[in-house]
């Protein structure tokens, strides 16, 4: 695994569409991004037909198709064309493309607008496009059946770093010998190393030095007649590949213990497979714990210099605020964290020299950030456009939705024997099942307490030496004040659907049984605000109500997410932060589990390894 972060940069393509005939042409590389004599009938022969994709399509249950260079994403709305054909026989597909220029959304739309065969789906992925942030980027389609993750940055850093295999390749991009840097030994090698066993790879070029390279790097290559001018094409097979197939089409009974917004999202990833997961909650419904806060504000969490872990956040932001959206729970659109003292002003401006584009991340100044918020103060910060509050119940049962659920049970212990997992209650009850993840908040503190210190139970335990506090959040009535934006400031401030506000959260370490919000509370919280943000809002009164839960975290703040072994996964100690990485690593572990491409790299992976801290202690 490489151990040095990196940051992915991107180009800003320098294009030109010409209108008769249509032809999207780039100025860089002096080539066209597909044929002008028919594009689709190109893609249906060179990567369709040459990787026999259709026949493939009705014999699998889930395809892993990878290509370079997404461009106008003509390549994937052709394939999509031919999947829609084959109704409920169509299996679940994943498509995984790199680009390292990506094109402005409205001039993909104008482009592909115009071909009538695929002008149904354009703009449904227009609309799901991602901003140009670098990175590693996913979007769902079709209830779904149909997954895309773009990757934007150099195709062999992308590739490197990722965690899939593939069934199909499509090698695509400008002609190798006007972007020789993209057509090289490396992308080969790491072509073969993400292939499963009998993948298949196609390019519309048949350039020797392509042939060769791909040779060497353990592909079968045959030359065909190409399209229109083109002489010849390429298709192939690898010769040994890395994975054997062995899709997961179903998993039997999986239980996910834990009702709030990390069981919610290990719940969506596995539905959008097919798996139908039964999640328990010891509340009386969904979010009862720290997921059912009236708001809370979704930004990344960046750090100071590169780092794997600056990266998962910027990835999970990204796909956390689509997201909400999706389910409608997001509440605005901006966020702004303010440097509240000389520490954090300091660490703002070593995140704003990572290069980063003004459309993820701005430095606001003074009268930027009066504009952004409505709060009349003199200190500076960072601007996220795309950031905002969100209502957590409203994510929380939107990813929830359509899982089986059982509520008001408390999990007290679990035993692993020849017939898979025995679950028992507080009650005195107890259901059996074949797989499960540990997703629960604070209660899972108690029911790991023991692990590894007593003896491994089942050989895969590691050390989890969690931490729970109680977060006591603020609710101001409607018209305490009035704000345009998510503001985090050490605290934070989010408005919610009614127009109440959150302002929290103060952490007592020192918890209890005492669930009660009092007038010192408020003056907790109220203290979070920096002074110059507390003319803003009146001092606490006695129409302040409020909200307690208990949080779990790491001690280092990053979540707990992963596989254990003999049918167990988790998914947990998300902290204060679990509005923002909640749904990725759903997405994370469910891939585990269903072996399917994972959303995040292995870089990040480390961060969240459920077993980085018994490596760190030797164990």
């Amino acid at each position: 695994m490489m151990t040095t972060p990196f940051s992915p940069q991107l180009l800003t393509p320098n294009i030109e569409l010409e209108r008769d005939p249509l032809r999207l042409v780039s100025r860089d590389f002096g080539d066209i991004y597909f044929s002008v004599e028919d594009g689709l009938a190109e893609t249906d022969l060179v990567f369709i037909e040459g990787n026999d994709l259709i026949a493939r399509m009705k014999a699998e249950k889930h395809l892993v198709v990878a290509e370079t260079g997404f461009g106008t994403g003509l390549n994937f709305l052709a394939l999509l064309r031919h999947w829609k054909r084959l109704g409920e026989d169509a299996p679940d597909l994943h498509f995984i493309s790199t680009e390292i220029a990506p094109l402005p959304h409205a001039l993909i739309r104008d482009v592909l607008s115009a071909i009538p065969e695929i002008a149904a789906d354009v703009e449904m992925l227009v609309e799901a496009l991602p901003p140009h942030w670098p990175g590693r980027h996913r979007r769902h389609f079709f209830g779904g059946k149909v997954t895309l993750d773009l990757l934007y940055g150099d195709s062999v850093m992308m590739l490197n770093r990722s965690q899939f295999y593939a069934d199909a390749w499509f090698l695509d991009g400008f002609a190798p010998a006007k972007n020789p840097e993209m057509w090289q030994e490396a992308l080969y090698e790491a072509m073969a190393a993400h292939s499963r066993v009998g993948a298949s790879v196609a390019s519309f070029t048949a350039a020797g030095d392509v042939r060769r390279g791909l040779e060497a790097a353990g592909f079968e290559i045959e030359r065909l007649s190409g399209f229109g001018h083109k002489r010849h094409r390429i298709v192939g097979k690898i010769k040994a590949g890395q994975k054997r197939r062995e899709v997961v089409t179903r998993l039997d009974k999986v239980v996910v213990i834990g009702a709030g917004v990390a069981g919610a999202s290990i719940a969506a990833g596995l539905m959008r497979a097919g798996i139908a997961p039964v999640v328990i909650g010891k509340g009386e419904g969904a979010h009862d714990g720290a997921s059912g806060n009236i708001a809370a504000v979704q930004s990344p969490r960046m750090t100071a210099t590169d780092s794997f872990a600056g990266q998962l956040s910027m990835t999970a932001y990204g796909y956390a605020r689509w997201v909400s959206r999706q389910v409608g729970a997001s509440l605005n659109e901006r966020a702004v964290i303010y440097g509240w003292n000389e520490r954090e002003t300091i660490r703002q401006g070593k995140i704003l020299t990572q290069g980063l584009p003004e459309s993820f991340i701005k430095r606001g100044d003074a009268e930027a950030m009066r504009a952004a918020t409505g709060f009349e103060s003199s200190i500076e910060g960072l601007i996220f456009d795309k950031g905002g509050a969100v209502d957590p119940r409203v994510l929380t049962r939107g990813l929830m939705a359509g899982a089986e659920t059982i509520f008001g049970k408390t999990v007290a212990g679990l035993a692993r024997d020849e017939a898979g997992w025995q679950i028992s209650f507080e009650d005195g009850g107890m259901m059996r099942a074949d797989h499960v993840v540990l997703a629960g908040g604070s209660g899972l503190a108690a029911l790991t307490k023991d692990w590894p210190q007593n003896g491994p139970r089942i050989g895969h335990d590691p050390l989890l030496p969690f931490q729970v506090t109680a977060g006591r959040v603020s609710h101001l009535p409607q018209g305490a004040t009035k704000i345009n934006a998510a503001m985090s400031f050490g605290g934070y401030l989010a408005q919610a659907r009614d127009g109440a506000i959150a302002l929290g959260a103060s952490f007592d370490k020192n918890i209890n049984d005492d669930l009660s919000i009092n007038k010192a509370m408020h003056e907790d919280n109220y203290a979070l605000l920096p002074e110059e943000l507390q003319q803003n809002i009146a001092p606490p009164s006695d129409e302040w109500t409020g909200r307690m839960s208990y949080r779990l975290a790491s001690p280092d703040r990053q979540p707990v997410a992963g596989l254990l072994g003999d049918g167990m996964a988790i998914i947990t100690a998300l902290g204060a932060r679990g509005m923002v990485t909640g749904p990725i690593l759903g997405e994370y572990v469910a891939a585990l589990m269903l072996d399917r491409p994972s959303p995040l790299d292995l870089g990040m992976a480390s961060v969240v390894d459920p077993y980085r801290f018994s490596k760190k202690a030797g164990l």
